[in-house]
This record gives C-alpha cells, structure tokens and sequence, in this order.
C-alpha cells in the first residue's frame, strides 16, 4: 500500500453530533421540548449517532502502484475494462470494472481527490487503461476526469465526434 485516506475520529465525532443535532432540531420544531422527558426518543437519538459514526467511518480508500481499494472492493487500475461516472444520492461517483472482473461500484471521487497522492495512483492507472484500448469509458465520463480525447478510441456517443473525418 502507497497511500491511504480514512475519516479522522474528529470527523466521526462531528458527523454524529450533526445526525444528534438534526433529529433534536427536528423533535423540538414539532412537539417543542417535551421530548426532554421522553427517554425513548433519547435512545434514538444515541442509536441514530452512534450509526452515523460508524457508517462515516467505514469509508476508506487504499491504492498501491497499480491496484485501489474502496472498502472491502479493490480493481487492478491498470487493467481497466470499464469506467463510467454515477451520482450515487448527492455524491458524484465512478463505477470500475477490471479485467479479472473485480468491480468498485461506488467510488467517491471528492473523497479520493481529497488526498492528491490517493488521487495520482488511481488517476494514472485510469490514463493507463483508457490507452491501452481496452477500457470502455463513455464521452461524459471522459469529460468529467479531463481525459484527453487523443488518448484511446474516441468514445462512439461523443456529440464532438459526429461530422468530423477520422483518421488524418
């Protein structure tokens, strides 16, 4: 492993004060503070924030020369048969497919830009495939990583590529 990035115990912590917070806010509009004295709707509080630590702690991401892993998924990046980018809920995400079959299918990329060193092995490993030929990746997906268009076959459902003479 050449780099890695996880969640700091302080960004646990903030995310589940904020998931506390948000139902107390939530309770308080609609019944005022009577649910202070409820010592159910306290547990549920503790239960919802202690999931939300958790699950927020869960999301990490390791690469090597040539491989990534988010969670318990890993790819060979390159050997890259298929990219394409998603939106999973508000997060913008890319979907991996290698050649050995392993998959990543909901890779966060504003958490993986977070750390630029994470970012350059995965990055280099995608210019890579798409090179060789052998990566299927569509025109939007290409758009959003900024991969050169004179890297690889141009993609077949590129507005850009239609009207224009191949092969000059």
């Amino acid at each position: 492993m050449l780099e890695w990035s996880q969640p700091t115990l302080r960004e646990q912590y903030s995310a589940a004060a904020a998931m506390a917070g948000l139902l107390i806010v939530v309770v308080s509009i609609q019944y005022g503070f009577e649910w202070v004295r409820w010592w159910w709707y306290w547990a549920i509080v503790v239960t919802f924030a202690w999931v939300m630590f958790r699950a927020y702690g869960n999301s990490w991401a390791a690469a090597g020369a040539t491989w990534v892993q988010w969670r318990s998924s890993w790819v060979d990046t390159y050997h890259l048969t298929r990219i394409r980018f998603s939106a999973d809920g508000y997060a913008r995400v890319l979907r991996l497919k290698d050649a050995h079959g392993n998959e990543i299918h909901s890779f966060k990329i504003s958490e993986i830009q977070g750390n630029p060193d994470l970012w350059d092995l995965v990055y280099n490993g995608i210019l890579h495939s798409v090179a060789s030929g052998n990566c299927d990746i569509d025109a939007k997906t290409r758009r959003i990583l900024k991969i050169p268009y004179e890297l690889g076959p141009r993609p077949v459902n590129d507005k850009r590529s239609k009207g224009r003479r191949r092969g000059w």
